[in-house]
């Protein structure tokens, strides 16, 4: 929950010394038996610790799907696990979040300092959050494999439950099938330090099938088409922005997943500006990348974005995204710093995707299951938002 967000970086020019180049094999299923957790204790710190306690990470994808906290360091973090799946035949839409702040913080020192689990029905317009002690949170830093008192999260399991309004709860047991997996970042994301938020789209693109249970009602998934995504860092952009869908009109197998906004970065720039996109088209993927000099263009109106980007390939894309206010559901985060963050979010929107070759249009395509998301530390006024020309990046 982009989101969902983040983020590409620094335009074209921007190097960093000591790229790693060491690849190691995956680390695998974490379902291939469930094993002991890492559980997130207290370290007495040794000696030096990487940039934002990221740890000496090997640029191997599936390794950011798993905890990258480096178990040592004490300075302001999070984590989150973001999943989102649309039912076709009800057209209702679910998310599911469990994340930590401050992992480090067992004695709850700072007041934003917890683990948690949230969910959201966008059907019924409600999302459910627990929060639970740091203590709480367990996670795998070689597998992806988290557990908060019993919610359990993988790259392939998904269970929990949450109280819900008059005695009711939300409970879920779903197992996922990953279908694509897209590096919006590129090399940025294996550079601890050099942004404040990371985002890696794990499952862009999968299916998820089991239950939800919620309001007496049980939903059957069957390969319903789904999204796992992370973000983990120190703090939160001035702004995020997320358009995702693994479902367009007649077009099976086409992807897009893109996010991006105004993170800091480096020691404290907040000036870049920036999205990127990957769309998975026939097979190929295409992939716009501001860390790799590809031009990104944005406008950003509540409730309607347009962006559109060109790549060094000479590859095209422009994207509208629309939905109506009804569709939002308000998720609020708490960064380590304890600022609340809000975040717009609909799962059931209107995403149009033009490709272009040089100037010749390749794909033309749309989806009303588009995932679109803004967020930022200032509340929006829905209504005022939706009914006037305000430019929110």
């Amino acid at each position: 929950m982009l989101k969902r967000a983040m983020y590409t970086l620094a335009a074209a020019g921007i190097l960093t010394a000591g790229l790693n180049s060491a690849i190691a094999a995956d680390a695998g299923s974490a379902l291939e038996g469930l094993g002991p957790l890492l559980a997130v204790a207290v370290p007495e710190p040794a000696a030096p610790v990487p940039a934002a306690g990221v740890r000496a990470l090997i640029p191997s994808q599936e390794q950011y799907n798993t905890l990258i906290w480096n178990g040592h360091s004490r300075s302001d973090w999070y984590e989150w696990w973001y999943y989102k799946v649309v039912v076709p035949e009800t057209r209702e839409a679910f998310y599911f979040c469990y994340g930590v702040v401050n992992p480090w913080d067992i004695s709850q020192s700072k007041p934003a300092s917890r683990s948690y689990v949230s969910a959201g029905s966008f059907g019924t317009s409600e999302n459910l959050e627990q929060t639970f002690p740091v203590k709480s949170f367990h996670a795998q830093s070689a597998s992806t494999l988290v557990r908060i008192d019993g919610n359990i999260a993988t790259d392939r399991r998904l269970k929990g439950r949450l109280p819900g309004p008059g005695g009711e709860e939300l409970s879920w047991d779903l197992s996922l099938e990953k279908d694509w997996g897209f590096n919006a970042m590129g090399w940025t994301m294996y550079q601890g330090g050099i942004s404040n938020i990371f985002w890696y789209p794990a499952q862009a693109s999968a299916f998820m099938s089991g239950s939800i249970n919620y309001r007496g009602r049980t939903f059957l998934l069957d390969r319903a088409p789904a999204y796992q995504d992370r973000n983990w860092g120190t703090s939160f952009p001035k702004w995020w922005a997320w358009l995702v869908s693994n479902h367009f009109k007649d077009s099976p197998g086409t992807v897009l997943a893109s996010g991006g906004g105004q993170p800091r970065i480096f020691p404290g720039i907040e000036l870049y500006q920036g999205m990127a996109i990957g769309l998975l088209h026939k097979g190929r993927e295409y992939a716009f990348r501001p860390g790799s000099g590809d031009p990104v263009k944005m406008d950003i109106n509540f409730g309607k974005w347009e962006v559109s980007a060109r790549n060094r390939a000479g590859e095209r894309i422009e994207i509208s995204a629309y939905a109506p206010r009804e569709k939002f559901l308000l998720l609020k985060f708490m960064t380590p710093q304890g600022k609340e963050f809000n975040d717009y979010e609909a799962l059931l929107g209107n995403i149009r995707v033009k490709l272009y070759s040089g100037e010749k249009l390749i794909a033309d395509l749309e989806t009303d299951e588009g995932g679109i998301e803004f967020g930022s530390f200032e509340k929006q006024d829905f209504e005022s938002s939706f009914s006037s020309s305000i430019r929110l990046q």
